[in-house]
């Protein structure tokens, strides 16, 4: 199976200032954005949970080149999206997203046959700069991608044929759709890729003044707003009646395994 991709969900921090955690981010529809209300799903995540637990976090945007680039300051992302360059002194997951494969039925019908590296041989495959985490598997099978820094220029070139499928993050391909082709949503495919399950946490850098107390408070404060209804009432303004069977699951999991790594 394809389980390689993270997504172009990113979003760093500068350090505290006063009672203020200012947050960069790059604009992924709809899980951030400043022409959405509250800056989009996880941004009201972020919100809800600094509400809960007394903190304030601000949103700045910035592009995603300059995003990937810096390798400075604390991150919200897939953690394994940093690895390379970045240690982290505490990483707190606050959602989850998935990844799916998108095609243009009218002129590849036939991509939802592909669910693993080998079935996208010889298919002109379309990908976000930067969120490919590992190219070995896709190398050997001789899968060569066209990378673009716009989402927004991936999903013209699906509809115009140019290429065959495109391999995004399920909620941002479904917003780009309805926002580029609102007559056509019907005419894109999409197949949810099989353990595809990532985290979308609050990464904080080692230099990051009382990290641990800090991610102590985050923690609690998601904890509140899942208990009291507020984070799944979040869930399904975007997902409505589709949000994934394992998503809490998956975001205990990712809770686990994080807060073991920050001790």
């Amino acid at each position: 199976m394809i389980t390689v991709i993270v997504g172009s969900l990113l979003l760093c921090s500068s350090v505290v200032a006063g009672e203020v955690v200012k947050l960069d981010a790059n604009e992924s529809r709809p899980f951030l954005s400043p022409s959405l209300a509250k800056d989009g799903m996880v941004g009201e995540i972020i919100h809800a949970a600094s509400a809960a637990a007394g903190i304030e976090s601000q949103i700045i945007y910035k592009p995603l080149k300059r995003m990937i680039e810096n390798d400075s300051n604390n991150d919200l992302g897939n953690p394994m999206f940093f690895m390379n360059n970045q240690d982290f002194s505490a990483v707190v997951p606050l959602a989850v997203y998935h990844v799916s494969l998108f095609y243009y039925r009218p002129k590849h019908g036939h991509a939802h046959e592909i669910v693993s590296v080998e079935s996208l041989k010889d298919h002109r495959v379309g990908l976000l700069s930067g969120t490919l985490v590992n190219r070995s598997a896709f190398k050997r099978a001789g899968i060569v991608f066209e990378e673009s820094y716009a989402h927004a220029s991936l999903f013209r070139k699906l509809h115009k044929g140019r290429l065959d499928v495109v391999i995004e993050v399920d909620l941002v391909g479904r917003a780009f759709i309805q926002d580029l082709f609102p007559e056509e949503v019907e005419n894109f495919g999409v197949t949810r890729m099989p353990q595809s399950a990532s985290p979308i946490a609050l990464n904080m850098a080692v230099n990051q003044p009382e990290a641990a107390a800090l991610a102590a408070r985050y923690r609690e404060g998601l904890r509140k707003i899942r208990e009291s209804g507020e984070y799944r009432a979040i869930l399904q303004k975007y997902y409505g009646e589709q949000i994934p069977a394992d998503y809490e699951q998956q975001l205990d999991r990712f809770g686990y395994i994080y807060q073991e790594v920050s001790q």
